[in-house]
């Protein structure tokens, strides 16, 4: 670093309006403040000492403590931000305030690598809100901070009714089930019997779901036999094993369970017997496992 650029960086610190952010300090612990990039510096220094007012906070640093970006502050009310940005190849200076954005399309901030031209933005720019963007500025706060304690709230509302639901319908299908019956019988019958016949349903699917899953596992781990019928031959295989057999050939007890299958429509299933995929493939259940 040259003699002339920690001169401008000593008389930047030396200004009584331009300071460290509590967490930057935090942050600093017992280590001293970098130098900050020498056009950022010059910025600075000139809106300083031209705004003796306005207070510089230093908000951000790169590695060795170096300030990168500063919150500018008049009476109380931040009216800008200077930073540093990478953009086409090269660091530029970039000037931001809520008044910049929305004149802007493409990007929230001014961005310049001429020092000047920064400081002419800033000095244009950097202003308390006048009462019609103070205005905007709290409807729009306002607005936010509506919609987000309303997400917030249906969220948390949505979380506690399903663990309330969960909890109810547990003690409902568990010890609180004879109440819940007891109230469905009291039901005047439009409401009673749907209701009956809907936890008949319950019931079945339930038992439906069951006989499935158990011969899915048991096909899966090699205790099911897979019979394709096959221009009235029957391939079937159990495991790695694949045989070949005819109508009197075919196991007894495979041969009473097919027949049962074959009574059934496709996709059906039959406890402890096995399933029907379709007219030629069929899962049977085997003996004693």
């Amino acid at each position: 670093m040259t003699d002339t650029t920690l001169g401008v960086s000593m008389n930047l610190f030396a200004l009584s309006n331009v300071e460290l952010h509590p967490d930057v300090s935090k942050k600093l612990g017992d280590e001293t403040i970098g130098d900050p990039p020498t056009d950022m510096c010059k910025l600075v220094m000139n809106l300083a000492m031209a705004n003796p007012l306005w207070r510089f906070v230093v908000t951000d640093t790169m590695s060795g403590h170096r300030p990168t970006g500063f919150s500018v502050i008049d009476s109380g009310e931040v009216i800008g931000k200077i930073g540093r940005t990478y953009y086409r190849n090269d660091y530029k200076l970039s000037i931001s305030n809520d008044r910049i954005e929305a004149k802007r399309e493409r990007t929230s901030a001014y961005r310049t690598s001429d020092v000047e031209k920064a400081t002419l933005m800033a000095k244009k720019m950097f202003y308390r809100l006048k009462p019609n963007e103070r205005v905007d500025k709290a409807h729009k706060k306002a607005h936010e901070v509506m919609q987000s304690q309303y997400h917030d709230k249906t969220r948390e509302h949505r979380y506690s009714e399903r663990d309330t639901q969960n909890s109810a319908v547990e003690f409902i299908m568990g010890a609180g089930f004879p109440l819940f019956l007891a109230h469905v019988n009291g039901l005047p019958e439009g409401q009673r019997v749907p209701m009956l016949k809907k936890m008949e349903q319950t019931d079945k699917f339930k038992q439906d779901m069951l006989t499935i899953e158990s011969i899915r596992d048991r096909f899966g781990d090699n205790k099911a036999a897979l019979i394709i019928k096959d221009e009235g031959k029957y391939l079937v295989k159990i495991g790695q094993d694949v045989q070949l057999y005819d109508d009197n050939t075919l196991p007894v007890e495979m041969r009473g369970k097919l027949g049962m299958l074959k009574l059934v429509e496709a996709e059906n299933f039959i406890s402890d017997v096995g399933c029907r995929i379709n007219d030629e493939i069929f899962v049977v259940l085997t003996q004693g496992v």
